[in-house]
């Protein structure tokens, strides 16, 4: 039996973006790209982290409004993706199901499900392709939504936020940190962890570094990277790799799983 970590990024979700962008484009007041929305909700955490360690006249007054315009944004944000999802605006690209039927679905593999994605698209398909295979088994798939949920505005992890944020509750600093540490034990026990729609952007360097404390294993033999840039992720993987436990890097572009790159 294999024990695979599947985790899913935006690039699994067709126009993932899209939503995001007409509500911030509001609040901005031009158009903007995936790049320009990660720079505005980056800056959003920068100013959480100093409005909640200032010492300025009245920072209790101005990081109160501040805190309401951020969770406002993410209203905004949950709002446009439940929408997009339930017109069918967004959804998972057509090489999932090839995807899942080749590497995942198997009486013979366990698997863990991950996402960085908020919305539940990727969620919904895997679920009905599953169910299509195995129609007897009427359990649904839980995943883990290692960086919020549109279920729940407020849990929302914009570019750049890390576990432990002076910003947050304990509660919520507790529940940020044992998602985490649920992830890198899953991937620590797998032999597999498979990356697709993922690109381990600079600005999610915890998730990398969740990545690295999971593949520092014994159990680990191959690490499989789905994306039309994948030598480009393949070097991101190997600075994160721990030399005692080496592994397969293997690279598909989406649209083609036959061919495979080693690295």
């Amino acid at each position: 039996m294999e024990r695979i970590v599947f985790f899913t990024g935006a690039g699994a979700v067709e126009n993932a973006w899209q939503p995001i962008l007409t509500a911030l484009e509001k609040d901005v007041g031009f158009e903007i790209d995936a790049d320009g929305a990660n720079c505005f909700l980056a800056s959003l955490v920068y100013l959480l982290r100093f409005y909640s360690t200032g010492t300025f006249p009245d920072v209790d007054k101005h990081s109160k409004i501040f805190f309401e315009g951020v969770n406002k944004v993410k209203s905004k944000i949950s709002e446009a993706l439940l929408f997009a999802e339930n017109n069918k605006q967004i959804r998972a690209q057509k090489e999932l199901k090839d995807i899942l039927f080749k590497f995942i679905f198997s009486t013979d593999n366990q698997a863990t499900f991950v996402t960085t994605n908020w919305d539940t698209v990727i969620n919904n398909a895997i679920n009905e392709y599953r169910k299509s295979n195995y129609p007897k088994d009427d359990i649904n798939i839980q995943f883990i939504h290692l960086h919020g949920c549109v279920k729940s505005p407020k849990s929302l992890y914009l570019p750049s936020e890390v576990v432990r944020e002076p910003y947050r509750s304990f509660n919520d600093d507790e529940e940020m940190g044992r998602l985490h540490l649920e992830v890198s034990r899953a991937i620590e026990l797998s032999n597999k962890t498979i990356l697709y729609g993922l690109s381990l952007d600079p600005l999610d360097a915890e998730l990398s570094i969740t990545l690295e404390a999971g593949w520092s294993s014994p159990n680990l033999r191959e690490i499989i990277l789905i994306n039309p840039d994948h030598k480009k992720i393949s070097q991101r993987v190997k600075l994160l790799l721990d030399s005692k436990y080496p592994a397969k890097i293997i690279g598909y572009s989406p649209s083609n799983l036959e061919d495979k790159y080693e690295y």
